[in-house]
C-alpha cells in the first residue's frame, strides 16, 4: 500500500514538474520569436524607412503618423516580450522550487524511493534542457543617423545546435555534443531509474558498478555546456548582446540531479 501511495505521489509530482517545465519552455520559445521579430524591425532597411517616416511625419505636422504608430507597436511588442520572459523565469523558479521541496520530503518519507524521484526529475529536466533555447545572441552596430542596426540574430536549443553543426559539416563536434549532452545523460538517468526499481537484486549491484564507470564522464556534461556557449560567443562581431536562456538552467538542473543520484548510489558501496 505504501509503495502504491508513493508511486502515485511521485507521478503527481513529476506531472507538476512537467507542467512547470513546459510552460517555462513555451514562454521562453515565444520570447525568442518575439525578440526575433523586434530585431527584424531594426535591420538597415527598416531603420532607414523608419527615419524617413519620421521626417515625413515632422514636415506634415503629424498628418502622416506611420513613424509614431510603428514606434508604439514596437514598444508594446517589447513590453510583451519582457512579460513573456519574466513568465518563463517564474515557471522555471516553480520547477526548481518543486524539485527541492520534494527532494526534502522524499528524503524523510522514503530514502529508497528518493532515487526513483531524482531519476525521473532528472529526465524531465534534461528533456526541457534539450528543446529550450540555450542562449540568445544579437549582433548590432551603431550607424550615423540610423542608430543601432541589428546585423544578425541567433538563438538555438541544444538539439538545434546539433542540427546546425551537422548542416555546417562539423560532424565530429556534432557527434560529441550529441553523445555527451543527449545520449549519455539519458543513459545515466535510465540507469538511476532502473537501480531504483531493482536495487535489491543482483542487477542492482551491476548498475552500481555501471554508474561508477560512467561517473568518470560526469564533467563532460559541464564541458559540453561550455563548448556550446563558446560556439555562440566566438561569433561575436562588432557589438554583441548575449542573454542566457532557460535551456542552460534546465541542463544545469539535470547535471545537479545526476550528480546527487550518482552520489546516493555511490554511498551504498561504502
Amino acid at each position: 500500500m505504501k509503495t502504491f501511495i508513493l508511486s502515485l505521489f511521485t507521478f503527481l509530482v513529476i506531472s507538476l514538474l512537467t507542467f512547470f517545465g513546459y510552460n517555462s519552455y513555451k514562454n521562453a520559445d515565444n520570447y525568442i520569436n518575439i525578440s526575433k521579430e523586434i530585431s527584424s524591425q531594426k535591420g538597415a532597411n527598416e531603420m532607414f524607412e523608419d527615419k524617413l517616416n519620421k521626417i515625413l511625419e515632422t514636415i506634415t505636422f503629424g498628418t502622416y503618423d506611420k513613424h509614431s504608430q510603428e514606434t508604439y507597436s514596437r514598444q508594446e511588442l517589447e513590453k510583451f516580450a519582457e512579460n513573456t520572459y519574466q513568465t518563463s523565469l517564474a515557471y522555471l523558479y516553480y520547477f526548481f522550487g518543486t524539485i527541492v521541496v520534494f527532494l526534502v520530503l522524499f528524503f524523510f518519507l522514503d530514502k529508497e524511493f528518493l532515487i526513483i524521484y531524482i531519476a525521473l526529475a532528472g529526465i524531465v529536466s534534461l528533456v526541457f534542457a534539450l528543446i529550450s533555447p540555450l542562449i540568445m545572441m544579437i549582433v548590432y552596430q551603431a550607424f550615423p543617423i540610423l542608430g543601432e542596426v541589428t546585423l544578425s540574430f541567433e538563438s538555438k536549443s541544444i538539439i538545434g545546435t546539433i542540427e546546425k553543426m551537422y548542416h555546417d559539416k562539423n560532424y565530429v563536434i556534432a557527434v560529441l555534443v550529441l553523445l555527451f549532452s543527449v545520449l549519455i545523460p539519458f543513459l545515466k538517468s535510465m540507469v538511476l531509474l532502473l537501480y531504483g526499481f531493482f536495487k535489491e537484486t543482483g542487477m542492482g549491484k551491476s548498475l552500481i558498478l555501471f554508474v561508477d564507470k560512467i561517473g568518470k564522464w560526469s564533467m563532460a556534461d559541464v564541458f559540453i555546456v561550455a563548448v556550446l556557449v563558446v560556439f555562440f560567443s566566438t561569433k561575436q562581431d562588432i557589438h554583441t548582446s548575449i542573454k542566457l536562456e532557460v535551456g542552460l538552467y534546465f541542463f544545469i538542473g539535470y547535471v545537479m540531479l545526476s550528480m546527487l543520484g550518482s552520489s546516493l548510489i555511490g554511498n551504498r558501496t561504502k
